[in-house]
C-alpha cells in the first residue's frame, strides 16, 4: 500500500473510530444490562441466548470473511458493514418482540463479522508495514477504546438525565441511548466512504488465489503453521477477559447492591483504561518484542481478575479501583494479540484467510461464555456463580501467558 505517513495515520484514525462505533450496539449490556433487560422485556437468559446466536454467526462468518478480505476492497466491506449495523440498530431501537431479538443479534453477526472484522485487521496490518505492527494494533485497540469510552460517557449521561428527570422513564432513556449509538454508526459510514482511500491493489486476486481447489491448499498451509495455533490460544484466552468484563455491571448491581446508574458509571471508568493499556503495550511491544510484553500482560491480567473474583463486597471506590486495574491489564492483552500475527511468516496474499481462520477458533468464547455464565448463575445465584466465572477466565490467562512464551 503506497501511502504517505500522513495518509496511513489518517486512515488508521478513521478505521479506529469506525471500529469503536460498530460494536457498542451489540454489547450494550456492558454498561446497561439491567435497563436493557427491562426495556426489551426479556430475561438475562434470553439475552445470553441472543449473545450465543451472535457468537455462532461470528463462528460461521470468520473464515468466509477472510476469503472476502483477500478479494474485495476493505473500504467497500467496512462501509457496508457500518451501514448495515446502523439499519439493524434502528430496528432494535423500536423495541421488537422478544422472539426477534436473537435474529437481530444474528444479523449483527453478519454485518460485524462477515464483512467487517477480517477486512479491518487486514487493512491495519497493511498500513502498519513490517516494523510498526505493535504500534498500529495498539493504537487501533486503544483508539477504538477511547471512542467507545467517549460514546459510553455520553450515553451514560443521556440515560442518567432522562431516567432521573422530573418524569423519569427508563425505557425512553434506553431507546435514546440506542438511537445515539445508531446515529454515530451512520456518521462513521459516511466518513469512511469519503476519507479512506481504496486499496484495490492489495486485494486484486491473482492466478494463485482463484485456481480451482486452491482454497483448501491455502487452508492447509495456514493450519500446518504451528505458530498460528499459539496465536489462536493467545487470542481466545485474551478474548475471555473481555467477555468477563461485560458481566461487571450485572455483578455490581446484583452482588454489590449498586444502582444501575452507579454500576454504569464504574464500568464506564474501565473503558477509559483501554486507550492507556492498549497504546502503551503496543509501543512497548515494538520496543522489547510483542510476544514478551504479551506474556507478562497475561500474567498481570490473570492476577487482577483473580483479585476481582475473590474481593469482598466493599465501597464504590474499592470497586472502581479493582475494575480499573482489571481493565488496564485486559486491554494491554488486547492491544497486542493481533500484532503477533506478523511473527507467523504467513504469505502476504493469505493474510485475510489466515485472519478468518484464526478468528474461527479464537472467538469461540462468544458462543460458550454466555452459556457458561447462565449455567453458573443458575447453580450459584448468590454471587458464587460470578466468582467461579471470573476464576475460570483468570485460569485461561495463565494458559495465554504460556502460549505467548512459546511464541
Amino acid at each position: 500500500m503506497s501511502l504517505s505517513n500522513v495518509q496511513r495515520y489518517r486512515s488508521l484514525a478513521i478505521l479506529t473510530a469506525a471500529a469503536g462505533a460498530i460494536y457498542p450496539l451489540l454489547y450494550l449490556r456492558q454498561n446497561f444490562e439491567g435497563p436493557l433487560l427491562e426495556t426489551l422485556g426479556i430475561s438475562l437468559a434470553t439475552l445470553n441466548q441472543a449473545s450465543s446466536w451472535l457468537g455462532a454467526v461470528f463462528l460461521l462468518s470468520y473464515a468466509p470473511s477472510g476469503w472476502l478480505a483477500d478479494r474485495v476492497d476493505p473500504k467497500i466491506l467496512i462501509v457496508s458493514s457500518l451501514a448495515g449495523t446502523g439499519v439493524i440498530g434502528y430496528v432494535f431501537g423500536q423495541l421488537p418482540e422478544p422472539d426477534l431479538i436473537k435474529w437481530l443479534f444474528s444479523a449483527w453477526g453478519l454485518t460485524t463479522g462477515l464483512t467487517f472484522w477480517s477486512a479491518l485487521i487486514k487493512e491495519v496490518n497493511e498500513l502498519a508495514g513490517q516494523h510498526h505492527q505493535g504500534r498500529f494494533f495498539g493504537i487501533l485497540e486503544g483508539g477504538r477504546g477511547l471512542v467507545e469510552a467517549l460514546l459510553a460517557t455520553a450515553a451514560v449521561a443521556i440515560f442518567a438525565y432522562l431516567s432521573t428527570s422530573d418524569a423519569p422513564n427508563s425505557v425512553e432513556a434506553m431507546r435514546s441511548v440506542i438511537g445515539f449509538y445508531t446515529a454515530f454508526v451512520f456518521a462513521m459510514a459516511t466518513l469512511t466512504w469519503l476519507l479512506v482511500p481504496p486499496n484495490h491493489k492489495a486485494n486484486a486476486p491473482d492466478s494463485h488465489q482463484v485456481a480451482a481447489g486452491q482454497l483448501f491448499a491455502d487452508l492447509r498451509t495456514i493450519a500446518s503453521n504451528a505458530k498460528v495455533w499459539w496465536v489462536i490460544v493467545c487470542i481466545l484466552t485474551g478474548y475471555q477477559f473481555l467477555w468477563a468484563t461485560y458481566s461487571f455491571s450485572g455483578y455490581l448491581q446484583n452482588h454489590w447492591g449498586m444502582s444501575a446508574s452507579i454500576a454504569a458509571s464504574i464500568t464506564l471508568a474501565k473503558l477509559w483504561t483501554r486507550p492507556i493499556g492498549a497504546v502503551l503495550s503496543g509501543f512497548l511491544g515494538d520496543r522489547f518484542r510483542v510476544a514478551v510484553v504479551l506474556h507478562w500482560s497475561f500474567i498481570v491480567a490473570a492476577i487482577a481478575m483473580l483479585g476481582f473474583a475473590l474481593a469482598p463486597v466493599g465501597s464504590d471506590a474499592s470497586a472502581l479501583a479493582i475494575i480499573a486495574a482489571v481493565g488496564l491489564c485486559t486491554y494491554s492483552v488486547r492491544g497486542l494479540y493481533w500484532a503477533i500475527l506478523d511473527d507467523c511468516a504467513i504469505p502476504r496474499h493469505l493474510n485475510g484467510l489466515a485472519i478468518g481462520f484464526i478468528s474461527l477458533f479464537a472467538f469461540t468464547p462468544e458462543i460458550y461464555l454466555p452459556r457458561l455464565n447462565t449455567y453458573l448463575l443458575t447453580l450459584w445465584p448468590d454471587g458464587g456463580g460470578y466468582t467461579v466465572y471470573f476464576i475460570w477466565v483468570a485460569a485461561g490467562g495463565v494458559l495465554g501467558a504460556y502460549a505467548a512464551k512459546r511464541l
